[in-house]
């Protein structure tokens, strides 16, 4: 069991470090730019990469990307950038 004190340490911490929330909890970060580009932060790996579909390992779940003439344009331990014609993301 967690002390008060430490827990008030541990938020006076991740507030001044300006970390957010969702990223604490592991939650995926999904934004999208039309149908065109998507950016999906907090996820661990690829799983599977085709010009058809493009699949995401996170957390707690796995994300598939499926479209035409995907391409992976941005890829970092934060964050993968994907760009093609997007026609579904599916959590798994």
């Amino acid at each position: 069991m967690k002390k008060p004190h430490l827990k008030k340490s541990i938020k006076a911490f991740v507030e001044a470090a300006q970390i957010p929330e969702d990223f604490l909890k592991g939650n995926i970060l999904v934004t999208m730019e039309g149908q065109e580009r998507i950016i999906i932060e907090n996820f661990k790996g690829i799983s599977s990469y085709t010009e058809r579909e493009i699949r995401l390992v996170a957390n707690r779940r796995k994300i598939c990307v499926a479209g035409e003439k995907l391409r992976i344009n941005n890829f970092t331990k934060e964050e993968i950038e994907i760009s093609g014609h997007i026609c579904k993301l599916e959590y798994l």
